[in-house]
């Protein structure tokens, strides 16, 4: 077999920067790579939503993520460590709101939103069953003083 498999040629699919005095060189080190040949394709144009002028580096700017996303996870985590459960329940209103907000804008954040939601609903749910559960306990306490005297 005297032909030469592509499989082993990385060069064949990847031209990588020789060094050398430049690009416009006629000495071959460089030869086919210039800047015009990474021109950007119209199949992945600019995001509708938030089109404007492409920066220097070419990249389209990612859109912002939800602040109130932000501070629904925050504030649902606290509650879930801290025990005070008014902070789960904040973080489960925002994180609706959030949500609303996330679907009508665009924004980023849905997965901190879902999460926040997750830990909010679920911290919230076993705080108040722990709460309960020692009302409970101090309740019958006092009940077998009460009836002990």
């Amino acid at each position: 077999m005297s032909s030469q498999s592509n499989w082993n040629n990385p060069d064949m699919y990847y031209q990588q920067p020789q060094s050398g005095p430049g690009p416009n060189n006629n000495n071959g080190l460089n030869a086919g790579y210039a800047g015009s040949a990474y021109a950007a394709n119209a199949a992945y144009g600019a995001n509708t939503q938030y089109a404007g002028p492409v920066p220097v580096g070419g990249y389209q700017p990612l859109p912002p993520t939800n602040s109130l996303a932000i501070i629904a996870l925050v504030s649902s985590i606290f509650g879930v460590l801290s025990g005070v459960f008014l902070g789960g329940i904040a973080g489960i209103i925002m994180g609706h709101i959030a949500r609303k907000q996330i679907r009508a804008s665009g924004e980023r954040g849905e997965g901190m939103n879902t999460a926040a939601l997750w830990v909010g609903y679920v911290g919230t749910g076993l705080w108040l069953v722990v709460w309960v559960v020692i009302i409970l306990f101090y309740l019958g306490m006092f009940a077998l003083m009460f009836a002990a005297s």
